[in-house]
């Protein structure tokens, strides 16, 4: 292998190949496996009940103390991941396209930064949700810690850069 060549991980022949990419990306917009589907929602759901349940039975073992951040985590996800996901379903109009919509390769940049940008939204979802419940576990405690604003920082950091890279996704 050269000093300076870039192997693709999802390329059979380890080399530069745009053809390949792109006949995988449309295989894959046909089958309609890259596209919303009500299938999408069962993991975010699951997470959702679990970070509900979790919440529940952790006050239960707390000695009647509860903590507002644990006792609302659960609406972190609900709100900023499945209910859009099941409004665009609903509704039919996508917020986050995730579709081929032509086979060059602005169509394969424009796909690779829409998916970056829906990853960083999720990232942040998940920062702020275990955050959340980190700052509940120490108001139960009684205590306080140095972390807590660190994940407020990141979270929203990473929320705010999948919504303007998707806002810029959509432009292009």
């Amino acid at each position: 292998m050269e000093k300076n060549q870039v192997v693709y991980y999802h390329s059979f022949s380890g080399k530069d190949n745009a053809e390949e990419r792109m006949e995988k990306m449309e295989k894959l917009y046909e089958k309609k496996e890259g596209q919303l589907s009500w299938k999408s929602l069962l993991p975010i759901g699951l997470t959702t009940i679990f970070v509900f349940a979790f919440a529940q039975i952790y006050g239960l073992f707390s000695h009647g103390v509860y903590s507002v951040f644990m006792s609302y985590a659960f609406l972190l996800p609900l709100t900023l991941i499945f209910l859009p996901k099941f409004i665009n379903l609903c509704t039919g109009n996508r917020l986050w396209n995730l579709s081929l919509e032509n086979g060059d390769e602005a169509g394969e940049k424009k796909l690779f930064f829409t998916s970056l940008a829906f990853f960083l939204w999720k990232s942040g979802v998940a920062v702020l949700t275990v955050g959340s419940i980190y700052k509940g576990v120490l108001d139960i405690y009684g205590t306080s810690g140095t972390f807590e604003w660190i994940y407020l920082v990141v979270g929203i950091l990473a929320l705010v850069s999948g919504g303007i890279g998707a806002l810029l996704a959509k432009k292009e």
